[in-house]
């Protein structure tokens, strides 16, 4: 199944940088956002959002046609 991905801030680095942060990428059927995050090496804390809603849920199963969105989380103060 075809998953769009946009990686945003330093994430960007783990895809190509021609690509900015922007790639389609195929899954699995039955692949869940942590299988994504497996095939991304993303081990930070982020903030996801799957077709414009944030999702908590790393167990949460993706559809063929989803858009992940993912953000460095950021802190400090």
């Amino acid at each position: 199944m075809e998953i769009h991905v946009q990686l945003f801030s330093i994430l960007r680095e783990k895809l190509p940088s021609q690509s900015k942060g922007q790639a389609v990428l195929q899954m699995k059927n039955g692949a869940s956002l942590q299988d994504l995050l497996d095939e991304l090496d993303i081990t930070r804390k982020i903030v996801i959002s799957v077709n414009n809603v944030q999702e908590l849920d790393k167990s949460r199963q993706l559809q063929d046609g989803d858009i992940v969105k993912m953000f460095s989380s950021i802190s400090g103060g």
